[in-house]
């Protein structure tokens, strides 16, 4: 799983004088933050019907409804 985080401080470019060639947005700093934002989406679970593989921890957890399935190491 991947936190997104900012690589580009756009709101900077604000601040600049025109003709200042530092306040252009550049193709590649829109690649390199929507790649991080796809590579965030796509690692996180899905908050409806998630799957996941290995070992899930959670520090505390209310269960409605019918559960199924083993649960090691505590009660149910």
């Amino acid at each position: 799983m991947s936190d997104y985080t900012v690589t580009t401080d756009f709101s900077v470019k604000d601040g600049l004088s025109t003709g200042n060639p530092a306040k252009l947005i550049k193709g590649s700093e829109f690649d390199t933050e929507f790649d991080a934002i796809a590579t965030a989406i796509a690692t996180k679970a899905d908050k409806a019907s998630p799957t996941f593989t290995g070992t899930v921890t959670v520090a505390n957890i209310t269960a409605t409804g019918t559960v199924t399935g083993d649960i090691d190491g505590g009660t149910y």
